[in-house]
């Protein structure tokens, strides 16, 4: 969610941008823009004026950045509740394209990472539940599994 707030803030600072404050007298917004009034010329027919592409570039560094899509779809975060038992909580992006169904095999694959990191022979997922958080301004998905590990098969 912070990293949410940031970007929020530095896309209205960015759009904000388009009237100064000036601290010494004069009034707020100004007529004048930020930005000067240039063009950048790519061909002989086509230019583009600065405003629109330090607009575009803003707008397009803060979808980036909202909706991240070289972002892992799920947030693990582990926590060791005993010598041999494990939870994960998991979260899934706010923006996604697709991975609704995968965080069974999430908390599997961490699972095996975790047994073979710490010597165990086997584990199993004790208990698991997934869901929605409705949450403003977008509901999230979210999984839970609590994993047991063993040192001798079963």
């Amino acid at each position: 969610m912070g990293k949410l707030l940031v970007t929020a803030l530095a896309g209205s600072l960015l759009l904000a941008g388009c009237a100064r404050w000036d601290s010494v007298g004069g009034s707020y917004p100004h007529k004048s823009s930020l930005l000067p009034n240039a063009q950048i010329k790519l061909s002989e027919t086509i230019s583009y004026s600065l405003e629109k592409i330090v607009l575009t570039g803003a707008g397009a560094w803060i979808l980036y950045n909202i909706y991240d899509p070289l972002a892992p779809n799920w947030e693990v975060v582990e926590a060791k509740v005993a010598d041999n038992v494990y939870v994960l909580d998991l979260k899934m992006k706010r923006f996604h394209t697709g991975g609704s169904g995968e965080a069974m095999m999430v908390i599997k694959r961490r699972a095996e990472q975790l047994r073979r990191e710490n010597g165990f022979a086997s584990y199993r997922v004790v208990d698991y539940v997934e869901g929605i958080e409705s949450s403003t301004p977008i509901a999230q998905r979210y999984a839970q599994g609590l994993v047991q590990m063993a040192r001798s098969n079963p």
